[in-house]
């Protein structure tokens, strides 16, 4: 089941089954292959993004209840039995909850916890752009740790994209610049998380056997305890209670959870297909430059202002985007 979760990874790289070197066809194919294999990953992650950000924003505009981890556990819950129904009836397969196998990945749910942690908390002392300018500063503690972790080399073309993508940030946030203390340490930690979060989940792709729906299955039931108690801690029941009281707690809020935990098995899939058909510095560029078409589609749809900052990064990281994807294309064509 592993070997079958990644025999087109592993044909990837020995070129296509052949022995030896392989000959220029046949690398040309397997570039090829490759390529598409990460770009549809890519626009796989941003439309399963995007879509998740416009639904939990039209969740939280129609429920009107301020419980975010709660609904995000919910929906991780309904992920679980949604992956295990469809094992059950014999669609998809992975092996059976075996805890050494969930120790392996238990990092993975950790980085991303206390990612949603931190984030949460430093929200209440930093405003939007400036959080923004943070998690670009990110991408560069994760193309770090991808050189010292993996010995990825960076080309300056790519440096060059990121502080284009900096700069935008950096303009944007430009009338919002006011020191916290406790808001830049909780920006900070969350920096590390992410990067952390984004690095051991390649590392977990690479290198625990399992197929990609056993990966999405132990990614939601073991952030299932640890979402459980974030929420505790955010006194979050007292907020569902207080909604079960005035009835916002009904059928339609469990239909509407359910078909958005759907939703996040989608992007579970497509973040696992992403994270290994590229690099973690992708990934994370994408997670980046995803919160553009989010941005976009929520003034069309829930005609929200777009500010003259926010415009401005718009724009820029744009052609960020554009350069890191023109380099990353130019390194992908097969060199014989």
């Amino acid at each position: 089941m592993a070997n079958e979760a990644s025999s087109h990874e592993r044909l990837l790289e020995n070129g296509g089954g052949g022995g030896g070197e392989g000959s220029a066809p046949d690398k040309r194919m397997v570039a090829k292959a490759a390529s598409a294999n990460a770009m549809a990953s890519c626009v796989m992650y941003v439309s399963c993004s995007t879509v998740m950000v416009l639904s939990n924003k039209w969740l939280a505009s129609s429920l009107d209840i301020q419980a975010h981890i709660s609904l995000l556990l919910m929906q991780n819950a309904v992920a679980v039995l949604v992956v295990a129904s469809l094992r059950s009836l014999g669609v998809v397969r992975y092996p059976n909850f075996d805890a050494k196998i969930a120790l392996q990945w238990l990092p993975v749910d950790i980085f991303f916890v206390v990612m949603l942690s931190t984030s949460f908390e430093a929200m209440r002392f930093l405003s939007v752009p400036m959080i923004t300018v943070f998690k670009q500063l990110a991408n560069l503690l994760t193309v770090g740790g991808e050189f010292f972790f993996f010995g990825k080399n960076v080309t300056f073309p790519v440096v060059l994209s990121f502080a284009v993508m900096i700069f935008g940030a950096v303009l944007a946030a430009f009338n919002d610049v006011v020191f916290t203390f406790y808001g830049y340490s909780w920006q900070i930690a969350n920096c590390f998380a992410t990067s952390g979060y984004v690095l051991y989940l390649k590392h977990a792709t690479q290198s625990i056997e399992l197929t990609k729906f056993g990966m999405v299955f132990y990614n939601n039931l073991l952030s299932l305890p640890l979402l459980a108690v974030i929420a505790s801690a955010h006194g979050e029941p007292a907020v569902l209670i207080e909604a079960h009281a005035h009835g916002k707690i009904n059928l339609f809020f469990f239909v509407i959870n359910a078909l958005v935990g759907s939703l996040g098995l989608l992007l579970n899939l497509a973040s696992v297909w992403c994270v290994s058909a590229t690099s973690a510095t992708t990934y994370a560029v994408v997670g980046a430059l995803n919160k553009i078409p989010s941005t976009i589609l929520g003034f069309l749809l829930f005609k929200t202002t777009i500010s003259r900052n926010m415009g401005i990064y718009i724009c820029i990281s744009l052609v960020g985007g554009f350069m890191y994807s023109y380099e990353k294309f130019r390194q992908s064509r097969p060199k014989v």
